[in-house]
C-alpha cells in the first residue's frame, strides 16, 4: 500500500483513523534516513561554519603565535546533522515516548535504532569519511547513533582542511589555552550534512563545585569542626555550622520513608560523567561507612574508562569524589559508574565519555556536573551536548545536569574579575531540551534566626547521631543559593547592617564590609541565550545569539516565562558551601590533590563545600528509587512539570510555601516545595576595557547587581511564587515525588 505525504503528516499529528494509523508509517517506524549531500565536492567552494571561535581569540594581546605544524589531535568531534524531515521525525518520537497514551510510549532506543532511524544517511557517512582520510585525517570511531565522527590529525591537516590556524594563547589570569582564530570552512557540498568541529579550542566546561576544605567530625562531642579559614571573615564569627550528611539530606528532602518500603535504587545504574578518575576507590566505601550506609548491600562502585584511556587525576578528582558518593546517598543500593575519558587537544574528556558510554552501555540515569556558557563554548560544542542528551533520552536515559553556580551569567569562570562583566550568559549544555537541570538552594535556619528569632534548634539538633553523622530534625525551609552582596537576604539583614540596595556608592556591596562578598557564588539559572547564532561583541549575548525554543513540556505552572525559550532550572536542591550555616561534606583522600584519610576510627577527615555539583547527583539518586519501581524514565522533565502543574490546581499557592517568613513548613501532601523568598542576584562591574552588560548602578570601581533592565534594579533572578529563574519548580518531597509518579 502506498501513502501520500499528506496523510504521513496527519498521521503524524494523530488526525487519522485507528486502522490508517496502523497501516501508516507513524513517528518511530524504521524509515531510513534521507541523503542530503547531492553534489560532488569541490574544495574551492567553501562555506563557513559561523559561531566556533571561541571569545579569547578577539584579545590581540592573548595571541601567541601557532602551534607547532605537528600538534596531534587525538580526538576531534565531527558533528552530523540528518535531513530536516528526519530531525523532526526524531523530535516527535521521543515527545511520542512520554505520552502514556501513545503506542510509543517508552519504547526505548537502542544505538544501533538511532543511528538506523535518524542518524545521517550512510552514504552522506561514508562521503565525508572519505573526505577526511583524504585530507590525512584518521577515523577513531563512526558512532552507531550516525550523528558523531571521532577522528584525529595535526595542526596542519587542520588548517589545510578546515582553513584555520590553531594558535596558543594566554589569558590576563595567566591561563594557557589553543584556541582556533577563525570560524573553519568546508566544501559548500558537505554543508547539508555537517553541524561543525566540536571543538578547535581547549576551554572545556568546568566543575560546578566550590572547595571550602577540611573538616573533621569529634567523636567526643558529635560534631563537626570545620578547619578551614573562610573567606566570610565576620559573617563567619560565632557561626555555629550545620553539615549536611547523607541522612540530613535524607531526612530534609523525606527520603527515608521509601527506603523503608525497600525501594533504595536496588538495580538502577547511575553515571556520573567525569574527566578525572578516583585515585582511591576506597573513597566511595569510606563515605558510607562514615555516614551510616554500609549496611546497604546492593549497591556497587566502578570506574571504566568507555573506548577511551584512564584519564588519571588531573585536577577535578573532588568533583569525581562528590558526585559518586552524592549519586549514592540517596539510592544507596544502586550501581555507581564513573564514566571518565581525559581531555584531548580540541576536545572534552567529557564529550568523549558521555558519547562513548550512550554507544556502549547507556545507563539508567546519568549525571553530568561540568559546564561553561553557550558564548565561551561556541555553537557546534552547544549543539553537541545537546545532541548527547538527545540520544540519551531517545535511549530512556534520564540526563541530570548541574546548572552552575555563578547566578545568571555563566561565563564568569572564564572572565578576569569575580563577578558578571559580560552580562547575562545562559549554560551551555543546560540549555539543552533533553535534560533535567538542577539548581542550588540554601537553608533559612540561621535568616530566620537573625530576622524573625526563630531558634535554629527547630530545625537542628545540638548533636549529631553517632552512627549516621546526621542533625536535621525535618524539612527546613529554603532561599536560592547565593552568597554575594547582591543578595537582599543579606544585604537587609538587620544584623548585616540592614542596608535598603546592594548598588550605588552607599549601597551595601560597596561598603567596607560588604566588598567582601563582591563575587558571584550562588545558585544559577536563566533563559538560554545564544543557543545558535554569533555575538557581535565577543562572549555577550549580542549579534545573531538566539535562544533554545521552550519545550513543549515547560508549560502549566504559574511563573513560566512567556519568553518562548528554554528557562532553567528544572528543580533545585540544597547546595550552599556555608553562607547560612550550612555546607555538604564528602571523602576524598588523595593527598597530591590536597585531600586527606577519610575513615570511621578516631575521626573523620572530610572535604567541605558547596555547589550544584552535589544537587544533581543527589537528585539523580532520588530518581533511582522511581526507577527501581518503574524502569527507565527518560526526559523526566515531561512528569515534573505535569506533577507540579496538578500541584497549583489542586493545592493552590499557600500550601506549598518553602519560605515562609514563620519557619511554617510545606504541607506534608506537597510534590514540590516552592522556593518564594530570596534572589540569586549575583555583583556586576566593569571589565579591564571599563565596560559591563546588563550591569545596574556600576561604575568605576563601584559594583552593580546584574538586572535585566540598565535603567533600573531588577535583580537576574529572584525567587517568586511557582516557577522562577532562581530556583526553577523548587525543591522535592521525594516521597510524595515517589507516590505521585504516573503508573506505567
Amino acid at each position: 500500500m502506498r501513502f501520500s505525504a499528506s496523510m504521513l503528516i496527519l498521521c503524524s499529528f494523530g488526525l487519522c483513523s485507528l486502522a490508517t494509523f496502523a497501516e501508516t508509517p507513524a513517528a518511530g517506524v524504521n524509515v531510513g534516513p534521507k541523503p542530503v549531500i547531492t553534489e560532488p565536492i569541490d574544495e574551492s567552494r567553501l562555506v563557513t561554519l559561523t559561531g566556533n571561535t571561541t571569545a579569547a581569540v578577539f584579545e590581540a594581546s592573548n595571541d601567541r603565535g601557532p602551534v607547532a605544524d605537528s600538534l596531534t589531535f587525538d580526538h576531534l568531534l565531527l558533528t552530523l546533522k540528518p535531513a530536516p524531515e528526519t530531525e523532526a521525525r526524531f523530535e516527535r518520537l521521543i515527545d511520542e515516548m512520554h505520552r502514556q497514551n501513545s503506542p510509543e510510549f517508552h519504547r526505548w532506543l537502542t544505538p544501533q535504532q538511532v543511528g538506523e532511524r535518524f542518524g545521517l544517511a550512510q552514504q552522506d557517512r561514508e562521503t565525508i569519511q572519505r573526505w577526511l582520510e583524504s585530507h590525512g585525517f584518521s577515523i577513531n570511531r563512526v558512532y552507531q547513533n550516525g550523528l558523531v565522527i571521532d577522528f584525529a590529525g595535526t595542526s596542519a591537516q587542520i588548517r589545510e582542511a578546515f582553513h584555520t590556524e590553531i594558535h596558543n594563547l594566554t589569558l590576563p589570569n595567566g591561563e594557557k589555552h589553543i584556541a582556533n582564530m577563525r570560524d573553519p570552512q568546508i566544501p559548500a557540498a558537505l554543508a547539508p550534512a555537517i553541524e561543525g568541529v566540536a571543538s578547535l579550542h581547549d576551554f572545556y566546561p568546568k566543575s560546578h563545585a566550590i572547595r571550602m576544605g577540611h573538616v573533621t567530625y569529634d567523636r567526643a562531642t558529635n560534631q563537626f569542626q570545620p578547619h578551614f579559614k573562610s573567606r566570610y571573615t565576620e559573617k563567619d564569627q560565632g557561626q555555629t555550622y550545620y553539615a549536611v550528611a547523607p541522612y540530613d539530606f535524607d531526612t530534609i528532602y523525606n527520603v527515608l520513608p521509601l527506603w523503608q518500603q525497600g525501594f533504595t535504587g536496588k538495580g538502577v545504574t547511575i553515571a556520573v560523567i567525569e574527566d578525572s578518575n578516583l585515585a582511591h576507590t576506597s573513597d566511595w566505601y569510606d563515605f558510607r561507612s562514615v555516614f551510616g550506609l554500609k549496611g546497604f548491600k546492593y549497591g556497587t562502585f566502578k570506574q571504566i574508562y568507555p573506548g577511551c584511556k584512564d584519564p588519571g587525576q588531573n585536577g577535578d578528582e573532588i568533583e569525581a569524589a562528590l558526585d559518586v558518593e552524592w549519586a549514592s546517598a540517596s539510592a544507596p543500593d544502586a550501581n555507581i559508574v564513573l564514566s571518565a575519558c581525559g581531555n584531548a587537544h580540541g576536545v572534552s574528556g567529557l564529550d568523549l565519555a558521555i558519547l562513548n558510554l550512550l554507544d556502549l552501555e547507556p545507563p539508567d540515569i546519568l549525571s553530568d556536573s561540568y559546564g561553561l556558557c553557550e558564548t565561551i563554548s561556541g555553537q557546534t560544542e552547544v549543539a553537541l551536548e545537546n545532541r548527547e542528551a538527545q540520544i540519551a533520552t531517545a535511549l530512556g536515559t534520564t540526563f541530570f545536569i548541574a546548572e552552575g553556580d555563578v547566578g545568571a551569567d555563566q561565563c564568569v569562570p572564564v572572565e578576569s574579575t569575580p563577578y558578571s562583566s559580560l552580562g547575562i550568559n545562559s549554560g551551555d549544555n543546560t540549555a539543552s531540551a533533553y535534560a533535567v537541570d538542577v539548581g542550588g538552594t540554601d537553608f533559612m535556619a540561621q535568616y530566620l534566626g537573625d530576622a524573625y528569632n526563630i531558634p535554629i534548634s527547630e530545625y537542628w539538633s545540638a548533636k549529631n547521631n553517632p552512627v549516621t553523622k546526621a542533625s536535621a530534625l525535618s524539612y527546613i525551609p529554603e532561599i536560592p543559593w547565593n552568597d554575594g552582596c547582591t543578595s537582599e537576604l543579606f544585604y537587609s539583614d538587620p544584623v548585616y547592617g540592614g542596608y535598603t540596595q546592594s548598588y550605588g556608592p552607599s549601597g551595601f556591596c560597596n561598603t567596607k564590609y560588604g566588598r567582601q562578598f563582591d563575587y558571584a557564588d550562588g545558585g544559577s539559572g536563566g533563559p538560554s541565550t545564544c543557543f545558535t547564532g554569533v555575538p557581535s561583541i565577543p562572549g555577550v549575548v549580542s549579534g545573531t545569539c538566539k535562544g533554545n525554543p521552550k519545550p513543549s513540556w515547560q508549560t502549566g505552572v504559574p511563573g513560566i516565562p512567556n519568553d518562548g525559550l528554554r528557562d532553567q532550572p528544572d528543580l533545585a536542591l540544597f547546595a550552599s558551601d556555608g553562607f547560612w550555616g550550612s555546607f555538604l561534606v564528602e571523602c576524598m583522600s588523595d593527598p597530591k590533590q590536597d585531600g586527606s584519610p577519610c575513615n570511621a576510627l578516631n575521626a573523620a577527615n572530610l572535604e567541605g563545600g558547596g555547589g550544584t555539583s552535589f544537587a544533581a547527583p543527589a537528585m539523580a539518586g532520588i530518581q533511582a528509587l522511581i526507577d527501581q519501581k518503574y524502569g527507565k524514565q527518560g526526559n523526566a522533565n515531561y512528569v515534573y512539570y505535569a506533577l507540579a502543574a496538578n500541584q497549583f490546581n489542586t493545592q493552590g499557592a499557600k500550601a506549598c510555601n518553602a519560605s515562609q517568613t514563620t519557619g511554617a513548613l510545606p504541607a506534608a501532601s506537597c510534590v514540590f516545595n516552592d522556593v518564594t523568598a530570596g534572589d540569586m542576584d549575583v555583583p556586576c562591574g566593569q571589565n579591564s576595557k571599563g565596560k559591563s552588560y546588563d550591569c545596574f548602578g556600576d561604575g568605576t570601581d563601584i559594583i552593580g547587581e546584574l538586572s535585566t533592565s540598565t535603567s533600573a534594579g531588577e535583580p537576574a533572578y529572584p525567587a517568586t511564587v511557582g516557577y522562577d529563574l532562581g530556583t526553577g519548580l523548587g525543591s522535592v518531597n521525594a516521597t510524595m515525588l515517589f507516590n505521585a509518579w504516573p503508573h506505567n
